[in-house]
């Protein structure tokens, strides 16, 4: 059994591995010192889950993913396209707001001692983060975005 919560637990993992590395290369578009303030702490808190369910695998006898997989690199390449600092943004709020979406829908499928770790840390902190994005985006001016 603790081959499955693994598997879950790395795929998870995997995921905020590609959020971590997605704000570096949005941070590369950020040049307002609180845009780029408020993304560094969104990053921090991808970095604090990757840290957690690393340390949740390495606890069942597993091995953490070491990667974003095939869709950090797609979320890495289209953030690459963002041409101004509100449309990397932009990128990062909808990232952010899929990745909720996948936690939440997770949850119904997923085995109860990683639904509990889904429930207890996961998803608080991928609520607050894409609240902080979707706030960031709301408040940006268009006239003093570049």
């Amino acid at each position: 059994m603790s081959s499955e919560y693994i598997e879950e637990l790395n795929a998870f993992l995997s995921g905020e591995i590609s959020a971590v590395e997605t704000y570096e290369v949005a941070l590369e578009r950020t040049k307002d010192a609180d845009v780029r303030q408020t993304m560094l702490k969104c990053q921090m808190s991808h970095a604090d889950r990757v840290a957690k369910l690393t340390a949740e695998v390495r606890a069942l006898d597993g091995e953490p993913a070491k990667s974003a997989g095939l869709w950090g690199g797609f979320e890495k390449m289209t953030q690459g396209s963002a041409s101004t600092e509100q449309d990397a943004i932009a990128l990062m709020e909808l990232a952010e707001a899929e990745r909720l979406v996948q936690y939440e829908a997770q949850q119904s499928i997923v085995c109860d001692y990683v639904r509990n770790i889904v429930a207890e840390t996961l998803l608080p902190a991928q609520h607050e983060t894409h609240l902080t994005v979707s706030t960031l985006l709301k408040n940006l001016e268009p006239s003093t975005v570049s």
